[in-house]
C-alpha cells in the first residue's frame, strides 16, 4: 500500500483492432436504381481515413472532373461535380483507399454501385496485364472499354468503362450493359482515359468483345456414414461465371513521333564541335563558314554515329581552329508545327572558352605540341570474347604497325603475337581495335613505341607499355538450350535479371548455345522476330500491330565456374502469365 505506483502496470487498452471498418448504412443503398442525387453517403462503425483517392479510387464511367470525397468522423461523403448520365450504371470502386483512423486496416476492394435507370449492369470481364517484352505483371495499369469500335476512338475519346490493375497486374471491368467493345489498357498517370502517343504504355486486345455471363450448377453430394458408402441426398449449388474470364492484354510503348530540332551547339575544343539534335537525323546537315576570308575548301571530318541525335565534328583547317570564334550557318530539316520536316537554315555561333590568361600566353610563348594520349580496357583481366581496344583523343591520321608489339608471355619469355589493326572509320579514326587469338589464361604485354600514332593534328604519342591478361577456361561456365518444339525465327537471348542482354543465340539443331558465361544469375528468353530484322518491335496501336512475341523460360539459371548447364525447354506447355513466375 506504501510502494509508489509502478506506471506500466496500468491499463492496457485491451487487445489490437485488426479488424478494417465495416459498412452500416449507405445512402442511397449499395446497389440503388433510379438515383438522382450527386452525393452519396457511406456510414462505417467507426472512424475511418480516405488515403489518396486521386489515385487509389477508381469511377467507372470515368469523370471530367473527378468528385469531391471528404470525410466525416464515421462517414465518407462523395460529391459528383459532372452531370449524372441517365440509364447508366455507375461503379466507385475505392481499392485500398479506405482505413481505420488508429490502426490504418484497410477496407479492400470495396465497391458502391448505383444507377440512374431501372436497371443495374451486372456484365464483367476480366484478365491480367503484362508488360509486352518482360512479361511482368504491370500494376496501375488502367484497363478501358470502347463502344466506338475504331481504334482512332482511344485518341479522341475517353473509355466508357473502366478499371484500375493490381500488383499482379490483375483487372476486372465491372457493370458493363449488353453490346460489343474494344478494350485497351493504358498508363494513365494524368486520368484523361484516352491515349496521347507519346511514349506511354498502350496495349490493345485483338478481337472485339462480347460480356456474357453464364449460370453454372454445382453439385455436392451428403453422404449417410463418414466413409462414404452411402449417399443420403445431393445438392444443386448454382453460381454465376462472367465470360471473358482469362483476357492477357501485352503493353508496349509505340515508336513515338519525334518533333525534329537543333537542342544545342558547343565548341568542346579548339578542334571540334558537336550539334545535338533532339531526335534522330534521317540526312546528315550541311555546314558552311561565314567568313569571305577564309577558304571554301573542306575544312572538317565528321566522326562516325554513335547516337543518331548527336554528332561531333573535328576541324581540320588550321585557319579554322586557330580561330577563337566560328560563325557557321547550318542546313538541315527541323519539324513544324505540323511536326512535318522541312528545310531549314540556321546561324551558329561556336567561341572556343579560355581560362585566365591563357590566351595571352599562347601569344608570348611558342606553345609546346603535348603527346597524343589514349585510353584503353586493359586494367582488368581481358574477357575472351572482348576486343582489345585504344580510344585516342583525336583522329589518328597514320600509324606505324613495326612500332607496335604485342607478345604473350610465359615465364618471363615473350613470343611475338600476330595481330591486325582495324580502325572504326576510315576518315575520322578514332577507335583502334587490336585483332588476335586470345589463349584462356594466358599472359601479354602490349608496347607501343614512340610515334607509333599521329594524329591530324600531328601530335604523336609517348611510349607505352601494359601486361594484361586474359581470363582462364574454368573461370567461364556454358548453357546449352534445347528446344523439344522448335519456334520459326526465333532469337533466343540471355539476359541478367536487369533484363540487360548479355549474350543471343540462333536456335540450330533444336538448341542454343550460350558459351564463356561469367558466373552469375541469367534468365532465357526468346522473341519471334517476325520481320527477321534481327531486332525485337514494339507494336502500334493504329496499325493493328502487337509486339513480337516473347517468351521467357521460367527458371533463374545459376551459371557457375566451370561448368556446363543443360536445360529443356518445351515453351508450348507453358501458359504466358505462368513464365515470369520465377522458380529458382
Amino acid at each position: 500500500m506504501t510502494a509508489c505506483a509502478n506506471r506500466g502496470a496500468g491499463p492496457q487498452g485491451g487487445p489490437k483492432d485488426t479488424l478494417p471498418p465495416v459498412v452500416m448504412q449507405c445512402t442511397p443503398a449499395n446497389g440503388a436504381k433510379n438515383v438522382t442525387t450527386n452525393i452519396i453517403e457511406i456510414l462505417f462503425d467507426e472512424y475511418v481515413l480516405l488515403e489518396n483517392p486521386i489515385q487509389h479510387v477508381t469511377i467507372s464511367p470515368p469523370q471530367k472532373k473527378f468528385p469531391n470525397f471528404k470525410t466525416v468522423g464515421k462517414k465518407i461523403r462523395i460529391t459528383f461535380e459532372d452531370s449524372l448520365h441517365t440509364n447508366t450504371t455507375y461503379c466507385i470502386d475505392f481499392g485500398q483507399s479506405i482505413v481505420d483512423n488508429n490502426e490504418k486496416n484497410v477496407l479492400k476492394d470495396y465497391s458502391y454501385i448505383f444507377s440512374t435507370g431501372d436497371h443495374i449492369d451486372s456484365l464483367q470481364i476480366s484478365g491480367v496485364v503484362l508488360d509486352a517484352k518482360t512479361l511482368k505483371p504491370q500494376e496501375d495499369i488502367t484497363v478501358g472499354i470502347h463502344r466506338n469500335l475504331s481504334d482512332s476512338a482511344l485518341l479522341q475519346h475517353p473509355f466508357d468503362r473502366i478499371a484500375k490493375t493490381n500488383q499482379k497486374g490483375e483487372f476486372i471491368v465491372k457493370n458493363i450493359a449488353d453490346g460489343d467493345y474494344k478494350l485497351y489498357a493504358l498508363r494513365d498517370p494524368s486520368g484523361i482515359h484516352y491515349y496521347l502517343p507519346t511514349g506511354a504504355d498502350i496495349a490493345f486486345y485483338d478481337s472485339i468483345i462480347t460480356p456474357q455471363m453464364h449460370l453454372h450448377a454445382k453439385i455436392d453430394t451428403l453422404w449417410k456414414d463418414s466413409l462414404k458408402t452411402s449417399h443420403d441426398s445431393l445438392i444443386v449449388n448454382a453460381f454465376i461465371e462472367y465470360y471473358p474470364k482469362d483476357i492477357v492484354l501485352k503493353t508496349f510503348v509505340e515508336q513515338a513521333q519525334c518533333k525534329q530540332f537543333l537542342k544545342k551547339s558547343v565548341r568542346t575544343s579548339d578542334k571540334s564541335f558537336q550539334l545535338v539534335f533532339n531526335c534522330p537525323v534521317d540526312s546528315m546537315p550541311t555546314l558552311q563558314v561565314i567568313n569571305d576570308s577564309l577558304p571554301t575548301s573542306a575544312w572538317f571530318i565528321q566522326e562516325p554515329i554513335e547516337r543518331p541525335d548527336s554528332l561531333v565534328y573535328w576541324i581540320t583547317d588550321s585557319a579554322y581552329y586557330t580561330s577563337d570564334t566560328l560563325t557557321l550557318t547550318l542546313d538541315y530539316y527541323k519539324s513544324d508545327s505540323l511536326w512535318q520536316l522541312v528545310p531549314t537554315k540556321d546561324t551558329l555561333k561556336l567561341v572556343t572558352r579560355k581560362k585566365g590568361n591563357l590566351r595571352q600566353k599562347q601569344k608570348e610563348e611558342k606553345p609546346i605540341l603535348p603527346a597524343l594520349s589514349f585510353k584503353h580496357n586493359l586494367n582488368q583481366p581481358l574477357e575472351v570474347y572482348d576486343t582489345l581496344q585504344l580510344l585516342f583523343d583525336e583522329p589518328i591520321k597514320a600509324f606505324h604497325q613495326d612500332s607496335i608489339h604485342l607478345y604473350q608471355v610465359e615465364d618471363s619469355i615473350e613470343t611475338p603475337v600476330d595481330f591486325r589493326l582495324l580502325f572504326n572509320d576510315s576518315l575520322c579514326a578514332r577507335v583502334a581495335y587490336m585483332l588476335f587469338t586470345k589463349q584462356f589464361g594466358e599472359r601479354y604485354q602490349l608496347r607501343v613505341d614512340s610515334m607509333a600514332f599521329s594524329s591530324i593534328y600531328d601530335k604523336v604519342n609517348n611510349p607505352f607499355n601494359k601486361p594484361f591478361s586474359v581470363k582462364s577456361l574454368e573461370e567461364y561456365g556454358n548453357i546449352y538450350i534445347k528446344f523439344t518444339t522448335i519456334p520459326k525465327n526465333a532469337i533466343v537471348e540471355l539476359v541478367t535479371l536487369k533484363e540487360e542482354v548479355v549474350s543471343t543465340s540462333p536456335i540450330i539443331d533444336s538448341e542454343a548455345y550460350f558459351e564463356d558465361i561469367l558466373p552469375g544469375t541469367y534468365l532465357v528468353r526468346f522473341y519471334i522476330d517476325a520481320n527477321q530484322n534481327g531486332q525485337w518491335d514494339t507494336g502500334s496501336l493504329l496499325q493493328h500491330l502487337q509486339a513480337e512475341e516473347m517468351y521467357y523460360y521460367p527458371k533463374e539459371l545459376s551459371v557457375r565456374a566451370n561448368w556446363d548447364m543443360e536445360e529443356t525447354w518445351d515453351y508450348t506447355t507453358i501458359p504466358i502469365t505462368k513464365q515470369r513466375i520465377v522458380q529458382p
